[in-house]
């Protein structure tokens, strides 16, 4: 029941060298430079990262909001109390809030990417940079009728107040497979979620050369066995398998998998009894393998906001977390992850079929708040 490991497992291999950290870093620099109106030498890659995580994203969001026309800035910029900010979703649409990178110019994609890159950690930018190329990958295994609908460039860009020191205010990107949630007061992140990342396929079984969404003209070449999300899904894998007959007894709840995660696109997820074994029935190896999935969530966002949430969960206690599992236990069978403590709730789901007819092949993923995501309260049930 392990995962094969692909052939390269850390992700594509990029002309444009952005797998390394130096687009990342360009991209920020650039879209804080935008802000102070000054060039992009005047500020260094060591600076603007060394910045506390919220100075980084308050620059790049005002310089990404600095290179937009009037027109554009009505799209993007949404007044933080507005309810569209607590509206998302994942799955393919006409239209979204924000302004797409498709009707940005060159400099403002560049200043667009350098905020996403601001709010993310580096392996976070590069899985969402990486979702965004999927959707060529999608278009080539579809056929051009679907061009619309599969498009690399139709993610949102969107900011909710002014991104000022003591302002209330908000991000988020958002497209096929991608919501980014950022919400921010004064010089706190308050809440980071929905956080949700899907990858169609999951596993890739040929070879794949995409546009790249960072540089026009520049191309990424994915090979056959990469795996986008893989380390949260083999991380769930490995404490199932290692869990004793009387252990997997509790954890699976259902021999049949759910078609898709809980409360897709609602403003909130619900306050329900959890599922599954829970962490004081563990092992303390096995207990690791548990911390080992909540990592892999929290990979993907900086340091800081990673972090906090670990201390979080700590106050509330591991033993408290359950660990939930439905559907079959070989990764090649319709499966269901669900991992729930006092003040998160997070799931995977591998249901769905891939354009090819692969059964469990296009997998989704997601990290709530239950103390109420958007640092919005939760209603009572």
């Amino acid at each position: 029941m392990v995962f094969p490991t692909p052939a390269n497992p850390s992700g594509p291999n990029n002309d444009s060298q952005r797998t390394n950290g130096s687009r990342r870093e360009f991209l920020i620099r650039s879209a804080a430079a935008y802000a102070a109106s000054s060039s992009i030498v005047a500020l260094s890659s060591s600076a603007i990262l060394a910045m506390h995580p919220v100075l980084a994203a308050r620059q790049t969001a005002q310089g990404f909001l600095a290179t937009l026309s009037n027109e554009q800035r009505a799209l993007a910029q949404i007044d933080f109390k507005d309810q569209k900010r607590s509206e998302w979703h994942f799955i393919p649409m006409e239209t979204r809030k924000g302004l797409p990178l498709r009707e940005m110019t060159e400099p403002q994609r560049q200043a667009a990417l350098g905020l996403l890159a601001a709010v993310l950690s580096e392996s976070g930018f590069r899985r969402a940079v990486d979702i965004m190329a999927y959707e060529a990958i999608l278009l080539e295994l579809e056929g051009p009728a679907q061009a619309k609908r599969r498009d690399y460039r139709k993610y949102y860009v969107a900011i909710y107040g002014n991104p000022e020191a003591n302002a209330d205010w908000g991000v988020s990107v958002e497209g096929h497979h991608l919501s980014i949630n950022m919400t921010y007061q004064g010089d706190r992140i308050v809440d980071s979620t929905p956080q949700f990342f899907g990858v169609n396929p999951a596993r890739l079984l040929r070879d794949f050369e995409t546009p790249d969404p960072l540089r026009d003209g520049a191309k990424t070449k994915y090979t056959s066995g990469t795996r986008l999300l893989l380390p949260e899904e083999q991380a769930s894998y490995e404490l199932l398998k290692s869990l004793s007959d009387s252990q997997r007894t509790l954890a699976v709840f259902d021999a049949e998998c759910p078609a898709d995660i809980q409360w897709a696109g609602e403003p909130q997820p619900k306050l329900e009894k959890p599922v599954g074994i829970p962490a004081s029935n563990l092992q303390a190896e096995q207990k690791g393998k548990l911390k080992a999935i909540i990592d892999a969530y929290f990979s993907t966002m900086p340091q800081a906001v990673a972090q906090e949430r670990w201390q979080i969960v700590d106050r509330a206690g591991m033993d408290q977390i359950h660990f939930g599992w439905a559907g079959g236990i070989d990764p090649k069978e319709q499966h269901f992850i669900r991992l729930q403590g006092p003040s998160f709730i997070a799931e995977l789901c591998n249901y769905q079929t891939d354009p090819q007819g692969t059964q469990a092949n296009h997998i989704h993923s997601v990290w709530r708040d239950l103390d109420g995501d958007f640092n919005l309260p939760i209603a009572s049930n």
